[in-house]
Protein backbone atom coordinates (compact mmCIF):
# COMPACT_ATOMS: atom_id res chain seq x y z
CA UNK A 1 0.00 0.00 0.00
CA UNK A 2 3.04 2.08 0.51
CA UNK A 3 3.75 2.21 -2.88
CA UNK A 4 -0.15 3.16 -4.43
CA UNK A 5 0.89 6.74 -3.68
CA UNK A 6 3.37 6.58 -6.05
CA UNK A 7 0.45 5.88 -8.96
CA UNK A 8 -1.82 8.58 -8.43
CA UNK A 9 -0.83 10.74 -10.70
CA UNK A 10 -0.87 7.27 -13.27
CA UNK A 11 -2.24 6.13 -16.32
CA UNK A 12 -5.76 6.74 -14.95
CA UNK A 13 -5.76 9.86 -14.16
CA UNK A 14 -4.17 11.06 -17.25
CA UNK A 15 -6.97 9.17 -19.38
CA UNK A 16 -10.03 11.19 -17.02
CA UNK A 17 -8.27 14.26 -17.91
CA UNK A 18 -7.78 13.91 -21.36
CA UNK A 19 -11.26 12.32 -21.56
CA UNK A 20 -13.28 14.82 -19.85
CA UNK A 21 -11.44 17.63 -21.53
CA UNK A 22 -12.13 15.95 -25.10
CA UNK A 23 -16.08 15.50 -23.86
CA UNK A 24 -16.10 19.10 -22.98
CA UNK A 25 -14.55 20.49 -26.95
CA UNK A 26 -17.22 17.71 -28.12
CA UNK A 27 -20.08 18.76 -26.20
CA UNK A 28 -19.49 22.72 -26.75
CA UNK A 29 -19.05 21.93 -30.79
CA UNK A 30 -22.73 19.97 -30.60
CA UNK A 31 -24.10 22.93 -28.67
CA UNK A 32 -22.41 25.57 -31.22
CA UNK A 33 -23.87 23.50 -33.84
CA UNK A 34 -27.24 23.01 -33.18
CA UNK A 35 -27.33 26.85 -31.89
CA UNK A 36 -25.93 27.92 -35.04
CA UNK A 37 -28.60 26.46 -36.93
CA UNK A 38 -31.63 27.45 -35.11
CA UNK A 39 -30.09 30.73 -35.38
CA UNK A 40 -29.75 30.29 -39.04
CA UNK A 41 -33.65 29.47 -38.87
CA UNK A 42 -34.61 32.15 -37.10
CA UNK A 43 -32.72 34.22 -39.18
CA UNK A 44 -34.49 33.36 -42.22
CA UNK A 45 -37.73 32.94 -40.79
CA UNK A 46 -39.34 30.29 -41.54
CA UNK A 47 -39.81 28.39 -38.53
CA UNK A 48 -41.06 25.21 -40.21
CA UNK A 49 -37.35 23.63 -40.06
CA UNK A 50 -36.92 24.26 -36.56
CA UNK A 51 -39.76 21.53 -35.87
CA UNK A 52 -37.74 19.34 -37.90
CA UNK A 53 -34.18 20.42 -35.90
CA UNK A 54 -35.72 20.24 -32.61
CA UNK A 55 -36.37 16.61 -31.96
CA UNK A 56 -32.72 16.07 -33.78
CA UNK A 57 -31.37 18.42 -31.25
CA UNK A 58 -33.05 16.58 -28.50
CA UNK A 59 -32.16 13.33 -28.98
CA UNK A 60 -28.90 13.36 -30.74
CA UNK A 61 -27.18 15.87 -28.07
CA UNK A 62 -27.83 13.62 -24.86
CA UNK A 63 -27.23 10.53 -26.85
CA UNK A 64 -24.10 12.41 -28.11
CA UNK A 65 -23.03 12.94 -24.47
CA UNK A 66 -24.26 9.44 -22.97
CA UNK A 67 -21.99 7.97 -25.69
CA UNK A 68 -18.88 9.68 -24.90
CA UNK A 69 -19.14 9.13 -21.43
CA UNK A 70 -19.65 5.61 -21.85
CA UNK A 71 -16.78 5.41 -24.21
CA UNK A 72 -14.46 7.11 -21.76
CA UNK A 73 -15.38 4.90 -18.54
CA UNK A 74 -14.14 2.40 -21.05
CA UNK A 75 -10.93 4.02 -21.12
CA UNK A 76 -10.39 4.91 -17.84
CA UNK A 77 -11.29 1.26 -16.50
CA UNK A 78 -8.67 -0.09 -19.11
CA UNK A 79 -6.23 2.19 -17.87
CA UNK A 80 -6.42 1.40 -14.03
CA UNK A 81 -6.46 -2.19 -14.99
CA UNK A 82 -2.77 -1.03 -17.06
CA UNK A 83 -2.36 1.00 -13.21
CA UNK A 84 -2.92 -2.39 -11.27
CA UNK A 85 -0.71 -4.82 -13.46
CA UNK A 86 1.99 -2.30 -12.60
CA UNK A 87 1.93 -2.40 -9.05
CA UNK A 88 1.31 -6.50 -9.21
CA UNK A 89 4.70 -6.38 -11.24
CA UNK A 90 6.60 -4.36 -9.01
CA UNK A 91 5.15 -6.61 -5.68
CA UNK A 92 5.99 -9.74 -7.91
CA UNK A 93 9.62 -8.40 -8.34
CA UNK A 94 9.91 -7.67 -4.66
CA UNK A 95 8.83 -11.05 -3.79
CA UNK A 96 11.14 -12.91 -6.34
CA UNK A 97 13.77 -10.44 -4.17
CA UNK A 98 13.25 -11.63 -0.89
CA UNK A 99 13.05 -15.18 -2.17
CA UNK A 100 16.44 -15.41 -4.26
CA UNK A 101 17.84 -14.06 -0.90
CA UNK A 102 16.67 -16.29 0.87
CA UNK A 103 17.64 -19.04 -1.54
CA UNK A 104 20.94 -17.47 -1.37
CA UNK A 105 21.37 -18.22 2.68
Amino acid sequence: MKNYNKYMDTQASKERKFTQTMEKWIMYFMYTLFGALFLLISLTGSFSEGLVLLPVAVISIPLTKWGIRWQNERYIRSAQNQDDIEIVKERLDAIEERIKKLEEK
